[in-house]
């Protein structure tokens, strides 16, 4: 099974490769092409805005590769962005050169596959790296106001 979960993100990276084409000519532009791409639950499309370099923490969890998040927190974020609605409530843009950060706060509601109502507040970091005319994802921080929404982790 991790075999082919590995094939499966190695693939994954191989599209999002092919799919540099997509530009995010805006800071923005990369972070909501990303949020677009996973809810039309577009693999491709959604690493497609990932720099290799990736680093994402979300609720206390570290992925440290866009390898590590693609066979981890990806599936969960794209099944998480089909059942609900991200509006966006808060946005600033600040950095200079090629180096950028967008923080976004959202109004998150939905519903989740076991019936309980999706209504919370998100907080998102995103940082952007120029990358030829495209800016891309080199980091994402995710947290919110409700304690339930944080994954469950085992005892050390």
């Amino acid at each position: 099974m991790r075999s082919a979960r590995l094939l499966l993100a190695a693939a994954c990276l191989v599209a999002a490769s092919a799919a540099w084409a997509q530009t995010a000519r805006l800071p923005a532009d990369a972070v909501d092409g990303f949020r677009a791409a996973l809810r039309r639950k577009d693999t491709g499309g959604a690493l497609s805005y990932l720099d290799r370099s990736l680093v994402v923490f979300e609720f206390g969890v570290t992925d440290p590769t866009v390898e590590a998040y693609a066979l981890s927190h990806l599936p969960g974020d794209i099944d998480m962005a089909a059942v609900s609605d991200w509006s966006l409530q808060a946005r600033r843009v600040g950095g200079s050169g090629n180096e950028r950060w967008v923080l976004s706060t959202y109004h998150v509601t939905g519903k989740l596959p076991d019936g309980r109502k999706i209504d919370q507040v998100m907080q998102e970091t995103a940082i952007v790296r120029r990358v030829g005319e495209s800016f891309r994802i080199v980091h994402l921080h995710w947290s919110s106001d409700k304690g339930w929404a944080q994954p469950s982790r085992p005892a050390p």
